[in-house]
């Protein structure tokens, strides 16, 4: 849809929405398990350990990337459902202090909001104790207004695995020329010949490295985007701090760490890379603008405790990075 200088172009997320709380404290140490390397945290049964701060937030994908649009200039909207709980008036409150519209969130009168517990160790390390309430039941019949939805952009994140639901979104927005970002999550991913099939016309598609290896051929994050980009227009493969490629199908962009920071919290940092990614597409800029604008999101988000607390205003001074580009056809290594 074309739009005005005046008008900014309307995004619409769909997806998750929580109440988090983290926990900070000195007792909350990760330690390395020499059977599997990775780090775990462990605590003694009938004790009681004593915390240093407890910090109260929002969570889910879909509040997540609709801040970061809020915060860049667009006009934002939230999809999702709470209950009419305290928690689901939290997550309220927060869509309406970043300016997010939520007169499209559905809420159920009998259920619970969903409820994200973050035990969250020094280093930046945590464990996540996660209760979906009333996001597990989303549904297309949740929205009766959704015939009557005017936007430019649906952003749709993790369904958990709802098929029914992220199909009729899909076909939804095919129908009306509305453009989809899709960043999915693991539930959708269990059937990758299906989600594949619901690739065509959508203009973005963002998956971590792991989650690529699912749905298509290729071990490097450069060769998964390149054939990921056969199914779609656009192509974000993130890899955590060793960094991200893209494909736009004739190039393999390849792009390192923004800035090396120390890590505060983990939380949110995928969503912010992708959600910021998806606002330069939006707004017209070239993959690397949108690499270098997710990235510097994602390592914002990072130095702070939550997953909205570090996300960028439209305002913020936003450095250069390195990006190499491969056109397609040559040989890809990333």
């Amino acid at each position: 849809m074309a739009q005005s200088k005046t008008t900014p172009t309307k995004i619409t997320t769909l997806g998750a929405a929580t109440q988090d709380v983290f926990l900070l404290g000195s007792a909350l140490k990760a330690k390395r398990d020499v059977r599997t390397h990775t780090f775990v945290e462990q605590f003694p049964l009938g004790a009681k350990l004593e915390l240093d701060k407890v910090i109260f937030s929002t969570g889910g994908g879909a509040t997540n990337a609709a801040v970061t649009f809020a915060r860049s200039g667009f006009h934002a909207s939230l999809m999702g459902k709470v209950a009419d709980d305290p928690a689901g008036q939290n997550v309220v409150q927060a869509m309406d202090a970043d300016n997010v519209k939520t007169d499209t969130l559905a809420c159920d009168l009998d259920g619970t909001t969903g409820y994200s517990t973050l035990l969250l160790a020094p280093r930046g390390e945590r464990t996540i104790l996660v209760y979906r309430g009333v996001s597990r039941n989303l549904e297309a019949g949740d929205f009766d207004h959704f015939a009557k939805l005017k936007t430019d952009w649906l952003y749709i994140t993790s369904l958990g695995g709802n098929f029914p639901l992220l199909e009729s979104v899909v076909e939804y927005a095919r129908t009306r020329g509305i453009k989809l970002a899709i960043n999915p999550g693991s539930g959708e991913l269990k059937q990758p010949e299906r989600f594949r099939e619901l690739l065509s016309g959508v203009s973005v598609l963002s998956l971590n490295k792991e989650e690529a290896q699912k749905v298509f051929e290729g071990q490097t994050p450069g060769k998964l985007a390149r054939e990921a980009a056969e199914w779609c227009a656009t192509v974000l493969i993130t890899n955590g701090p060793k960094g991200s490629c893209a494909s736009d199908g004739r190039h393999v962009y390849k792009a390192g760490m923004y800035q090396d920071v120390a890590v505060l919290d983990r939380t949110g940092a995928g969503d912010a890379m992708t959600s910021g990614f998806v606002a330069k597409v939006a707004s017209g800029e070239s993959i690397e603008q949108a690499l270098v604008y997710g990235s510097a999101n994602s390592t914002s988000v990072v130095q702070q405790v939550g997953a909205k607390a570090g996300i960028l205003s439209a305002d913020a001074s936003i450095g250069d990075m390195n990006i190499t580009k491969t056109a397609i056809g040559e040989q890809v290594h990333a």
